[in-house]
């Protein structure tokens, strides 16, 4: 074979081969057999196995004769005319594997990725290993994919992203680069919006670059997102956080005011139902109304 075929599961399931790209199959349980193979490439699996997992309705005879017409279907895309057949999917009358010197996957490159991260003591190539690895996570594992085996797994390589995304945030706050932090943490908002950890860094990190008023957009954001999803409010720890970002911007107003009395006052919040008069300009305020909750904790 001239080149490797690449398969992607990450945020949908794909085969290439340079130019050549697959994204249909002949039926869901067809594309099944192929991820199965490939997330499992490193080993051989039982022809049983593999028709009980696929076509578990069936009887025997019909289970079987539906896994061969997948089988030869796959053949036809991944040993097209040219490609010696059993180059990529080894199979005899018992056992079929996906030729791992013939395929790799993104899903093997992200966690290949990770744990060079882990093993490294040096904390710029650790950095680079993590950023590789959270490019190559474009989404969940095979979205639309329900069988038994995916939904473990896609919330494992979920969490393995968000931690990811954890340790970028924190190794690029140590180096002094919160432009990149906050990049990270909002993929991170992004990649799990009502997780509220990610909120809080991506305030902490907009406060810390002048940009109280961004930081609590950010929180009414979240407050707006669990309430429509959860109908919940935010907890106690990004209650407190709130109040720290208007305590030291307040006190960071102030401390500029006294230092240069040409300051103007910033301009009083007005009430909430309260409408502005025509042709009169509004800024955002740093002092948005709190929520029930965080306004009993006051």
């Amino acid at each position: 074979m001239d080149a490797l075929w690449r398969i992607e599961m990450l945020g949908g399931l794909r085969a290439t081969q340079g130019e050549r790209v697959v994204t249909r199959f002949r039926s869901q349980q067809t594309a099944g057999l192929l991820a199965y193979l490939a997330h499992h490439r490193h080993r051989s699996h039982a022809r049983e196995e593999l028709i009980e997992r696929l076509w578990p309705e069936r009887d025997p005879e019909s289970g079987r004769n539906s896994f061969r017409v997948a089988l030869s279907s796959l053949r036809r895309q991944l040993e097209p005319p040219g490609v010696p057949a059993g180059a990529v999917l080894v199979a005899d009358r018992t056992n079929l594997q996906l030729n791992p010197a013939a395929a790799v996957t993104d899903v093997g490159q992200f966690e290949a990725a990770i744990r060079s991260a882990e093993r490294s003591g040096n904390v710029r190539e650790r950095a680079e290993r993590l950023a590789e690895a959270v490019e190559l996570f474009r989404g969940d594992l095979l979205p639309g994919f329900f069988d038994e085996w995916v939904l473990p797994e896609r919330r494992r390589l979920a969490e393995a992203h968000l931690h990811a995304l954890d340790q970028l945030v924190l190794l690029h706050q140590q180096a002094g680069d919160r432009v990149h932090a906050l990049q990270y943490a909002r993929r991170a908002v992004g990649a799990d919006p009502l997780r509220e950890e990610a909120h809080q860094a991506v305030m902490r990190l907009l406060f810390d670059l002048d940009q109280p008023e961004a930081a609590l957009h950010q929180y009414a954001e979240l407050e707006r997102l669990l309430a429509q999803a959860l109908d919940t409010s935010a907890s106690p720890e990004t209650c407190a956080l709130v109040r720290q970002i208007r305590e030291r911007a307040a006190a960071r107003e102030a401390g500029e005011r006294t230092a240069n009395p040409a300051i103007a006052p910033r301009r009083p919040a007005r009430p909430l139902n309260q409408r502005p008069p025509r042709g009169f300009a509004t800024r955002p305020s740093i002092h948005p109304r709190l929520p029930p909750r965080c306004q009993a904790e006051r």
